[in-house]
């Protein structure tokens, strides 16, 4: 059993490699870094593209709330114009269906 330890404390764990074996993959060279770079280059004009037509919608919604806001305030004008104006028709009316009214 001595011999048997002896011969496991010997041997490392694990065994170096004589020799460096190569590698299939590598770096990706020239070519890869062209392509990432290009794929960069593409998002950070895609991303630029978004921030403009984002921008172009948001001032779309603001104008069309401002003109629907103004729409609205017209509205209530005009209302409110007709009702002074059916206002004044009343009393008009009602001068006229007075007992012994004005002529």
């Amino acid at each position: 059993m001595n011999a048997l330890a002896l011969v496991l404390a010997a041997t490392p764990v694990p065994s170096p490699s004589p020799t460096v074996a190569a590698s299939s993959g590598g770096s990706p060279g020239f070519l890869g870094f062209v392509f990432t770079f290009g794929l960069a280059a593409v998002a950070v004009l895609l991303f630029l593209s978004l921030t403009r037509h984002l921008r172009v919608v948001d001032r779309r919604a603001k104008q069309l709330e401002a003109d629907e806001a103004a729409a609205q305030e017209a509205g209530r004008s005009s209302e409110s114009d007709a009702r002074e104006g059916a206002a004044r028709d009343g009393d008009a009316r009602d001068g006229d269906a007075r007992p012994g009214g004005a002529a």
